[in-house]
């Protein structure tokens, strides 16, 4: 009797478990799966890996150059098949730095972990970068593509693989792993894809603006492969640089998208619509029949946040979104490591561990108190988020900011004048070699605040400036920015937008869910040049966040007519635009700003409040 009573009481202490921090009362207590924490399902079974490398031959006999981690006990390669994750990268696979050092991507890519809980892990230089020969052909082409596919066939293939094999990558390898599942290899199952693209045109353009980042100088060690380790075999480093010799041959990424100035332009150096060729948006009929489970990931503080919201309300996978808040391919904190071996175990070793149970979104929050930032949703944009206007009102000038506000817009024709500094420089001193966020400019457009906080304000998903200009030139370019301005008067960038002007207008998005935002298509024969001196209306969405501007704040908008990011511009002229914000009864300009729960100010009246509330319940 005392025993059936002692089991009956352990069996009520594993129910309640679930509401008590982990202890050992009994063995399901132990486990645990959720995003970030991973214990009980699987154990670190090797103590270390023996790493290789060789060279693979596709099947025009190009030699990819790749690095292999097996599961290790007492400095041998245990003889086992297992799972294997591998990543594409055009930046070596292994290095050695300035200091002499090497430098493993494994490590940086957060998969050398996975090797101790029965993985092979491999790392791929791309073709036309690293130890690996050939040319390469653009930036993600198909050749790629069918070299992922051949790679991650040969890797299910080998004595020490189990058949399951997964991708991951971020960045350039974020796309790679995409472009993988794109060409549907029969023995891929997974593919985490972190800070990357969906709609190459979209990221690399977007707003036909061509980015900074993708039109930097080649790197002579990061780009074409010096510094690159050989691969066994290569003992003298002859072949290594005998593939380096080959990589001057590749297409240079800086003038093969300057070349494209619209979504449906063929390529100058390559004779093909090359937008539509390297996006993975293309193939997403392809990427939906592989099956295979996805982890996309990013951060708010990226440029690439947009794209990781539209892959995944546009792929009908298994998939995941994650999304941190910091920069670009940052994890801050967070134990990514025990995120990847989660996924890859559900997908790779069937570990029923609950991954597909669980909400489909897990994002952090800015500013948020300390142990609410991580929150959990099935849709983004959020539902509970609802869209809240604040209108651009009193005047403005470069240096001396306007109001944001929720008056009604004066009826008399008013406007505000800025000329375009095409050398925009940051409030603080800063390296734009590769920024992928921007700096705070001061004085070089113009600015509208709104009085101070009085509650904290939640913006969660994508504020939409609407705005009403005419210009001085056929074209402009309009970069605007929603800033967090503190009581002392620190700004942070809470996100921002560009759209040129010319691409102003909205054609219908072809997209299964665009999120309900203005879609510019950027196609040449949507082009509308400006008339100089008409008023013309402009909608553009800035990219997504969640964030919390704190009590005694300012909400802050400002519209600028170049960035300190831009490195070459096709198109300038000369003088620089004059640009007018139009704000009257008749060309309303306004912000869009998406709130969870109230948004107030500090001298908001009861008749502001009625209208804050009327808004927020639409």
């Amino acid at each position: 009797m005392i025993v059936r009573l002692v089991a009956i009481a352990l069996r009520f202490a594993c129910v309640a478990a679930v509401l008590l921090p982990p202890h050992a009362l009994c063995a399901d207590q132990q486990k645990q799966s959720r995003p970030g924490v991973y214990e009980g399902y699987s154990q670190e079974r090797f103590d270390s890996w023996i790493k290789t490398s060789q060279y693979v031959a596709m099947r025009d006999d190009v030699r990819l150059a790749l690095d292999l981690y097996r599961p290790a006990r007492d400095g041998r390669a245990v003889e086992e098949k297992f799972p294997v994750v591998w990543a594409h990268t055009p930046y070596r696979r292994s290095y050695r730095d300035s200091k002499g050092e090497i430098v493993n991507s494994a490590e940086q890519l957060h998969l050398l972990p996975l090797v101790k809980y029965g993985y092979v892990v491999a790392i791929v230089d791309t073709r036309g970068r690293g130890a690996s020969f050939g040319a390469r052909r653009g930036f993600q082409d198909r050749t790629e593509a069918q070299d992922a596919y051949e790679m991650t066939e040969w890797l299910a293939t080998q004595a020490w693989s189990s058949g399951a094999v997964g991708i991951a990558g971020c960045s350039y390898l974020g796309g790679t792993a995409y472009h993988a599942a794109t060409t549907m290899p029969p023995h891929l199952r997974a593919v985490a894809a972190g800070c990357t693209d969906f709609d190459k045109y979209g990221f690399v353009s977007r707003g036909g603006i061509t980015a900074q980042f993708n039109t930097r100088p080649e790197d002579p060690e990061q780009d074409f492969g010096q510094g690159v380790l050989p691969v066994d075999a290569d003992t003298d480093g002859a072949l290594a640089r005998a593939a380096i010799v080959e990589h001057a041959k590749s297409t240079p990424m800086a003038p093969l998208w300057q070349g494209m100035r619209f979504r449906d332009d063929v390529s100058p150096l390559l004779g093909v619509p090359f937008w539509k060729e390297a996006s993975v948006a293309t193939y997403a009929e392809q990427i939906e029949r592989s099956g295979v489970g996805l982890f996309i990931w990013g951060n708010w503080l990226d440029e690439g946040s947009f794209e990781a919201t539209l892959a995944f309300n546009n792929l009908r996978n298994p998939r995941k979104l994650w999304m941190g808040s910091w920069g670009h391919c940052q994890v801050g904190d967070f134990p990514m490591a025990t995120e990847l071996l989660r996924f890859f175990d559900h997908f790779l070793k069937k570990v029923d561990n609950g991954w597909r149970q669980e909400p489909a979104i897990y994002y952090r929050t800015t500013n948020a108190a300390a142990g609410t930032e991580w929150r959990s949703a099935d849709r983004w944009p959020l539902p509970e988020a609802r869209a809240q206007t604040l209108r651009l009102t009193a005047a403005a000038e470069p240096g001396v900011p306007g109001l944001l506000t929720r008056n009604t817009p004066q009826k008399n024709a008013t406007a505000d004048l800025f000329v375009v500094d095409y050398e925009p420089r940051c409030a603080r001193p800063a390296d734009a070699y590769f920024m992928m966020w921007p700096c705070t400019i001061e004085g070089h457009g113009l600015s509208y605040a709104t009085a101070p906080l009085m509650h904290d304000a939640h913006i969660a998903g994508h504020p939409i400036a609407d705005l009403w200009i005419s210009a001085s030139t056929p074209d402009a370019d309009l970069f605007v920015y929603l800033e967090d301005v503190a009581p002392e008067g620190s700004v942070t960038i809470v996100t921002h937008g560009r759209l040129r002007a010319s691409h102003r207008g909205e054609q219908r998005a072809p997209y299964r869910d665009f999120m309900g935002l203005p879609y510019h298509s950027g196609e040449r024969a949507a082009a509308q040049p400006l008339v100089p001196g008409k008023p013309v209306r402009m909608r553009l969405d800035l990219l997504p966040t969640s964030t919390i501007v704190k009590s005694g704040h300012r909400l802050r908008i400002t519209i600028a007519g170049a960035d300190p990011r831009q490195r070459s511009r096709n198109v300038q002229f000369d003088p620089p635009p004059q640009i007018r914000i139009l704000r009257d009864a008749a060309h309303a300009s306004q912000l869009g700003v998406p709130i969870v729960g109230r948004l107030e100010f500090a001298d908001t009246n009861d008749a502001q409040r009625k209208v804050a509330d009327a808004e927020g319940a639409e």
